[in-house]
């Protein structure tokens, strides 16, 4: 009587194409994630030198006369 467990039986059965199909698929998720931040870190920085701030006036026109 055979008496293998599940995972046994899940990696005796592991296609060897699919393996090499995961590891093409996982190293050009890294790539792009790798050349996105890429992307980003290249940009000019487009931000002000120099944060300016508008003090406004609040006015309370409820005790005028």
């Amino acid at each position: 009587m055979n008496n293998d467990t599940t995972y046994a039986m899940l990696v005796q059965s592991e296609e060897k194409g699919r393996s090499i199909m995961e590891t093409a698929v996982y190293a050009l998720l890294g790539l792009s994630v790798i050349l996105s931040i890429l992307q980003f870190v290249q940009q000019p920085n487009r931000l002000p030198t120099t944060l300016t701030t508008q003090a406004y006036e609040i006015v309370d026109t409820s005790q005028r006369s």
